[in-house]
């Protein structure tokens, strides 16, 4: 495994409690890191332009020094992500209501010691700091809030993908499937992380949050004492971003197997009645050869198919586990 992964041991999945947490404010932080230049989300540049169109110049300009491509120097009095729940309106308040001595200890929590160079002017002035970077966060949601509601199908639709896998004992596949900057295997997730390191889950529960902002959005707290957190990208993000309409309406009546897997892989082990090539596997697919060894290089992953040369072909077969499932879930 890359060094540059977080190692968080889950343990035996036969007893995770798992559950979702619809958490708008998670996306929305995730949306403004990005249009403010910090570290790259991946999202929609429709997306990124109503959100940058949107904010006061003079706001934007006084919370631009936080950010950079590395990383946004934010701490979190300032960062409400909702997990609880609580409306947005009332997160917005929270943050309004943060005094300078708090900013002030939340800061000195990113930084022992001396400030860290862009808070030192902020910090000067903290009253008005707070204002205008209050500002940014209300313009961000009214201009965010139609996008939020636009997602309800997505949302739902992954909320029944994470019960259909509780219940099914596919956990190890929804986590193999969770997003590109998150790996499962050996019971441990791996977490793309430029600060890694590692921790036990024990007994805590995971709570999953989709996040509706960029196809590399990635946000995580496992160091809290009753919970781990994890965000990662909602399933059909960028269809989303280019056709709202479209994307709800594929929400509505998606089979389970493809709720659990996604459409291609649920496809290509629909395909596997009998082995197959993976030539065979593209031309069902109409994809090319990259895109079926990607995907079939991911099922074999999760223990539901088998890769194996044969000659100058590589021959892809659906294993018991991937037999069950399709005979489950179809």
């Amino acid at each position: 495994m890359s060094p540059r992964h977080t190692e968080l041991v889950l343990g035996d999945l036969g007893r995770l409690r798992i559950s979702v947490a619809p958490a708008p404010m998670a996306s929305l932080v995730s949306l403004v890191v990005d249009v403010l230049g910090g570290p790259r989300q991946g999202v929609a540049p429709e997306w990124l332009r109503t959100i940058r169109d949107s904010l006061p110049g003079d706001a934007a300009q006084a919370v631009l020094p936080m950010f950079d491509r590395t990383r946004a120097l934010l701490p979190d009095c300032l960062t409400p992500l909702g997990i609880n729940g609580e409306p947005v309106a009332d997160q917005l308040a929270q943050v309004a209501d943060v005094t300078p001595d708090v900013l002030s200890e939340g800061v000195e929590q990113l930084q022992p010691g001396e400030p860290p160079l862009p808070w030192r002017g902020a910090l000067r002035r903290p009253t008005q700091w707070l204002e205008q970077y209050v500002k940014v966060l209300n313009a961000a949601w009214e201009a965010y809030a139609p996008i939020w509601k636009q997602s309800t199908g997505l949302r739902t639709r992954e909320t029944e993908r994470i019960g259909a896998a509780s219940v099914t004992g596919g956990l190890d596949v929804l986590l193999s499937n969770l997003s590109r900057r998150a790996r499962y295997a050996d019971r441990t997730l791996y977490l793309s992380d430029r600060h890694p390191y590692r921790v036990e889950l024990n007994d805590r529960p995971v709570t999953l949050v989709p996040l509706v902002s960029g196809t590399s959005a990635s946000v995580f707290n496992l160091d809290e004492p009753d919970r781990v957190w994890l965000g990662y990208p909602v399933p059909g993000l960028t269809r989303l971003a280019d056709s709202p309409g479209a994307a709800n309406h594929i929400a509505d009546s998606p089979d389970n197997l493809t709720l659990l897997i996604g459409p291609i892989r649920a496809a290509i082990l629909r395909a596997l009645d009998h082995p197959s090539s993976m030539g065979r596997i593209a031309e069902h697919l109409n994809a090319g050869p990259s895109t079926a060894t990607y995907h079939c290089v991911q099922l074999a992953a999760a223990g539901l198919v088998t890769r194996q040369r044969v000659g100058r072909e590589v021959r892809i077969q659906r294993t018991p586990r991937g037999d069950a499932l399709v005979d489950l879930l179809s």
